[in-house]
């Protein structure tokens, strides 16, 4: 029987290790790096690497993440969803409204009797919504055979409208404090909560998108539909499919949304489809479809989260902060066409 040496072990990890570091992630994290550095330097006292601050970034870039890994599986499948981020949106409104139904009135102590319930309730129903604005995309994409960029700017319209309809244009205020400080800024082993559910869904997704039938279909219609279908593949089931994960990715977003503000922010999202595609691009998923990379799309997350906290810290206007993600968004979609060229 043969038995491995050490020094065959010891070859096998530097090959990883080189392509590894070879890889798109590992030039994001290079990225992310210098970006740090710089706003370390630039910003006074110290304070963009203040433990607080740190924890800001990354329960900010929970919801980031979720709309990216939907995403990642949309944009691998050809297609793309413009909706994600009026979806979040949408679907935290409406959880939002059910949690100030169901909870009850407070209490002299500031409790709300039904707290508990309601908040459960109001996560499902953000998932719920979410999902049907994604089953809304699928089933408009493949039964008008009209081109996703269109009938997600469409919906994209719809839900935000929706959203506005269902509180006049205004917040929902009354939500119980338990759904901060139980959820949005607990933390675990100094991380917070919000992040690390996101991360174990993130591992979940990568896996489902490597390993299982709706991946590989995904990224084979990516890549040929017509080829895809000649091989078998239900194009028209694995799109629909594709498009209620990025709506139920974008309706949990919604939850965590009004988890870390104890509020809706319905004007609040005007980029953050923006910074989503932004990352998933630059994470190595395909504007064009046929490759996509949860894991690159992950890491790819906080550049625009660590951008707007640089910014905020360093006392740049918010109208900058606008033009570097849309600076971010244009090298990201330039960085994929030489990727296609290579």
């Amino acid at each position: 029987m043969t038995t491995m040496t050490p020094e065959f072990t010891v070859g096998s990890t530097s090959r990883v290790l080189g392509r590894w570091l070879k890889s798109t992630p590992a030039y994001i994290v290079a990225a992310l790096v210098v970006l740090i550095i710089v706003f370390a330097v630039l910003a006074p006292s110290g304070r963009f690497l203040a433990a607080g601050n740190l924890q800001a970034i990354g329960r900010n870039s929970a919801e980031l993440i979720l709309l990216a890994v939907g995403l990642a599986f949309v944009l691998g499948a050809g297609h793309i969803d413009l909706s994600v981020g009026a979806n979040l949106v949408l679907s935290s409104v409406a959880s939002a409204s059910v949690i100030v139904h169901l909870s009850g009135t407070a209490s002299d102590t500031g409790a709300f009797p039904h707290a508990g319930p309601a908040i459960a309730i109001g996560a499902a129903v953000a998932v719920a919504v979410g999902a049907v604005v994604g089953l809304l995309n699928g089933m408009l994409v493949t039964k008008l055979r009209v081109n996703s960029f269109v009938i997600t700017l469409g919906t994209m319209g719809i839900a935000t409208g929706a959203a506005q309809v269902l509180t006049n244009g205004a917040n929902v205020a009354g939500i119980p404090p338990d759904v901060q400080t139980g959820i949005g800024l607990r933390k675990v082993l100094g991380l917070p909560l919000p992040l690390l559910a996101v991360v174990v869904v993130s591992l979940v997704a990568g896996i489902a998108l490597a390993q299982t039938r709706l991946g590989r279909h995904a990224l084979a219609i990516g890549s040929s539909s017509p080829g895809a279908a000649r091989a078998g593949v239900n194009v028209d089931v694995t799109t629909i499919k594709v498009f209620v994960l990025a709506g139920l990715m974008s309706g949990a977003a919604g939850f965590i949304d009004i988890t870390q503000f104890g509020t809706t922010a319905i004007s609040g999202h005007d980029t953050t489809m923006l910074q989503a595609l932004s990352a998933v691009i630059i994470g190595g998923t395909s504007l064009f479809g046929g490759r996509a990379s949860v894991t690159g799309a992950v890491v790819a997350t906080f550049i625009p989260t660590v951008l707007l906290s640089g910014f905020v810290m360093v006392g740049v206007s918010s109208f900058y902060q606008n033009i570097g993600i849309g600076a971010v968004l244009i090298i990201a979609v330039w960085l994929d066409q030489l990727r296609g060229r290579h």
